[in-house]
């Protein structure tokens, strides 16, 4: 007997412990596989680019469009093949700098500084002792790709190069960068210096949050006001896709920024940004073959013309869509014990890029639940699983879906005439409390008589003993 209590007793906590652990605690959809990342098109990591599996460009090495505003991996080819960077890496060194240096800094050039960078490379013609800004020295770097802006810039962030050096390669071990290293901070070759073009859009995609960053990456041109050791300096971009100032032919007015790379083991390299149809694309080209006239001077530049085929692709195949947005109601879920059922929403707004046209009824909604059964009460905001936009065979955008409302542990309603008599009982209450007052005053008057009659008998039994014992002695 007493073991079948025992046995009754422990299935009754478990049975209570289960029923107190709340519902959305049930699985945790961030421990669930990424599907967008696994089987779809969103994110840097993206396995499945939502277009074409064919080659777009003739000569670059490696390419990748990416649609900014809802993180969408539109094309992608050789995109984790290890490259040589050239001028790319000063994308990195402009995002460390930003991090880490105060944009109205005055920055003293050295002789230190300067002899990291050879003879004949591109450069700001800044000299020994001038002093410059961190602001236009980033300018020089950026607009016009001076390598010497690059390396003062480096010594005045990290101490060294080498400290500098050591700062961009945890920055990129930070960002996720799998198959990056540098060894100087301008991307004059250097066999140890290398990447990926996946990595360089791990990249762009972060600097593009800095608003500094964005400004040096749009600047056409800037002018470096005059110095103590040179007359007023002006800039223009490097980059002919945007600004007719250099080169007219290759301008394109959908571009928005950009930044250029080229030495002979590198090839042409080219990042930049172009706006259109609502889409904010990333576009790069990397290790694209110029084309040379009989004299040698320079017929085609391959990045430009690469990215103008790119670009062409992306705007005249996709659209921007919005998928999910706030307050928006998805489905709702029953919950067990619960005064009503729970509605579910989308986390946050999510947006994705279609194909131009695309019916609508071919986009494929997919939930996943992170329960099996809700239990009330359920909290407002709890994340009860996830939702996913497929295209096709492709995952496009994920968020997570999150109790709309509130849900109340359910309690049975009282009998109206169960009301009516409480309401009776409680009419009541005044009198009952007086007539309970006046019975346990004669209770206790009662009881207070009996004990005064107790104490004379005794006193009277007490008196005649003493009596009796007197008359025994007399005797």
């Amino acid at each position: 007997m007493k073991k079948n209590r025992a046995i009754c007793l422990l299935i009754a906590i478990v049975l209570l412990f289960a029923w107190m652990v709340p519902a959305a605690a049930a699985a945790s959809p961030e421990n669930a596989p990424d599907q967008p990342v696994l089987s779809g098109s969103h994110s840097v990591d993206a396995a499945i680019p939502l277009g074409t599996t064919e080659r777009l460009t003739k000569t670059a090495k490696a390419v990748i469009l990416y649609e900014l505003n809802s993180d969408t991996m539109l094309y992608a080819y050789n995109a984790d093949e290890k490259i040589y960077p050239a001028s790319m890496v000063k994308l990195m060194t402009a995002l460390v700098a930003l991090e880490n240096g105060n944009m109205s800094d005055s920055v003293t050039v050295t002789k230190e500084a300067l002899s990291h960078v050879m003879i004949g490379a591109v450069s700001a013609g800044l000299k020994r002792d001038e002093v410059i800004t961190l602001r236009d020295l980033l300018y020089c770097m950026m607009t016009a790709s001076a390598n010497d802006a690059a390396v003062v810039i480096a010594e005045h962030i990290g101490g060294s190069q080498d400290g500098f050096i050591r700062m961009m390669n945890e920055k990129a071990q930070q960002l996720g960068c799998k198959n990056t290293h540098y060894s100087n901070a301008h991307g004059l070759h250097d066999d140890d210096t290398y990447t990926t073009a996946r990595d360089i859009c791990r990249i762009m995609d972060a600097a593009m949050e800095n608003e500094d960053f964005r400004m040096l990456f749009s600047a056409k041109q800037h002018t470096v006001p005059e110095t103590n050791k040179s007359k007023e300096r002006i800039l223009n971009t490097t980059n002919y896709m945007m600004s007719t100032e250099v080169v007219k032919k290759y301008y394109d007015q959908r571009v928005t920024g950009g930044k250029t790379g080229a030495t002979d083991k590198a090839g042409r390299c080219l990042a930049l940004t172009a706006e259109s149809n609502g889409m904010n694309v990333l576009c790069i080209v990397m290790g694209a073959e110029p084309t040379y006239d009989s004299d040698t001077s320079l017929k085609r530049f391959g990045s430009f013309e690469e990215a103008q085929v790119l670009l062409d692709y992306a705007f005249k195949t996709y659209e921007f869509r919005q998928v999910f947005f706030d307050g928006q109601i998805i489905t709702q879920y029953p919950v067990d014990g619960g005064m009503n059922d729970v509605v579910v929403q989308p986390q946050t707004s999510a947006s994705t890029v279609l194909p131009v046209d695309t019916d609508v009824s071919k986009l494929t909604v997919k939930y996943e639940k992170s329960f099996d059964t809700l239990k009330a009460p359920l909290e407002k905001g709890a994340v009860l699983g996830t939702v996913q936009v497929w295209f096709e065979q492709k995952c496009l955008a994920q968020t997570n879906l999150v109790a709309k409302n509130a849900v109340e542990v359910w309690h049975a309603p009282v009998a109206a005439s169960a009301l009516k008599d409480r309401d009776s009982i409680h009419s009541w209450t005044p009198f009952l409390m007086i007539l309970g007052v006046l019975f346990g005053g004669v209770l206790l008057f009662g009881v207070v008589l009996l004990v005064i009659r107790f104490v004379r008998i005794r006193s009277r039994e007490a008196a005649h003993s003493r009596k009796r014992e007197k008359r025994r002695r007399s005797r």
